[in-house]
């Protein structure tokens, strides 16, 4: 059990990581802008750079744990992510610009679902739910990241995607040495199989979850600013509110889902978020919207952790490629579910549109029964 517990604690340690260095480079995309003197739509192709690597990765990265088990993939994906941060810092062109973007997204979304498919061996073998627990790491470390990022704001920003880079994989690495040791199931299987249909509905869920947090990311500052004419101050609490918001949840989570399990789980979260969503439509002024988008992070939180968790069980055979599929559904909702919404408020306006997203969540109330577990085959 202390071996358990050792890898429970890197896991953690790993999604922290991987939290922090996503979130270093969010929080000084104008800094990388200015230095690789990109326009804003040279910037917009920078980032479908960034989107397009997350995507080959997602395609790639079932097959790869097939071959390489979800330590060594973890090692490989904090390798290409912490190089990327760099080579973003020190890109002096567009074309630069992207291939340094495309690493990035590709080592995201390796390390992503390495991690998760590991975080599976490490449920299984505590015998109770402690995956959301890992995904409230991962947003500590992004607000580290973040906090980091406006600190250090003053330092060049090669110095400081450099510095953090050969830290965190430092980090990584070393936390990886404690991972569950021998292979993971379905290690060594076919790289290729479809995945099963028991899947879809995850892959539902998590869509819904990543488009409602994707929503939130991009676009809670622009509807406090512009629907609730809130100070540009006041308008950066909204995506702070969710975020505290879903890590208190996604700390206790895990303890909630064994007590009442994760049908009804599911359920109630699910109609938080509606109401968060409700709250901010119904009334749009500052305190209220903020208050709103608290109440979404309390509600999404549980939604894909739970997913991907449920991938693992579902697929017990080959966790690391069920994960894998259902990660790639839930981060086209994250990718192209915010660009809908700017579409959508076009025709309709953002406030509504909010709305729309809120309804949208609504399916997983009733997927919620297929994340029930299912029955684990003989070994």
């Amino acid at each position: 059990m202390q071996e358990t517990r050792r890898a429970r604690a890197a896991v953690s340690v790993v999604f922290a990581v991987c939290g922090a260095a996503f979130a270093t480079w969010a929080a000084r995309i104008p800094a990388a802008r200015a230095h690789a003197g990109l326009s804003a739509g040279q910037l917009a192709i920078g980032l479908f750079g960034l989107a397009a690597g997350s995507v080959v990765a997602l395609v790639a990265a079932g097959p790869l744990l097939t071959k390489i088990g979800s330590r060594r993939g973890v090692v490989v994906g904090a390798t290409v992510l912490c190089a990327g941060l760099p080579l973003a810092a020190l890109a002096t062109n567009l074309v630069a610009f992207v291939g340094a973007l495309v690493v990035l997204g590709m080592g995201n979304s390796l390390l992503d679902v390495s991690m998760n498919a590991h975080a599976a061996r490490v449920e299984e073998a505590y015998g109770r739910p402690i995956f959301a627990g890992f995904h409230a790491f991962w947003n500590i470390g992004g607000l580290l990241g973040s906090g980091a990022g406006a600190l250090l704001e003053r330092v060049p920003i090669g110095v400081h995607f450099t510095v953090t880079g050969v830290v965190l994989l430092v980090v990584a690495l070393a936390a990886s040495t404690r991972f569950l040791p021998g292979a993971d199931r379905g290690q060594g299987d076919a790289a290729f199989a479809l995945p099963g249909k028991a899947l879809i509905p995850l892959g539902v869920i998590a869509f819904c979850g990543f488009v409602a947090e994707g929503t939130v990311n991009d676009w809670s500052a622009v509807y406090l600013r512009e629907v609730t004419v809130a100070s540009a101050a006041l308008a950066s609490l909204g995506y702070f509110a969710f975020s505290i918001t879903m890590i208190a949840v996604r700390v206790v989570a895990d303890r909630l889902v064994a007590r009442f399990g994760v049908v009804p789980f599911m359920r109630v979260v699910t109609l938080v978020t509606v109401v968060g969503f409700l709250l901010v439509v119904a009334v749009p002024v500052p305190g209220f919207a903020v208050a709103g988008f608290a109440v979404v992070g309390l509600g999404v939180s549980g939604m894909v952790p739970l997913a991907w968790s449920a991938a693992g069980r579902k697929q017990p055979l080959a966790p690391g490629r069920a994960i894998a599929a259902v990660a790639a559904c839930g981060y086209f909702g994250f990718l192209v579910g915010p660009v809908l919404v700017g579409a959508l408020a076009g025709g309709i306006g953002l406030h509504w549109t909010l709305g729309v997203v809120g309804a949208l969540v609504v399916a997983v109330y009733f997927l919620a029964p297929t994340m029930r577990a299912a029955p684990v085959p003989a070994r």
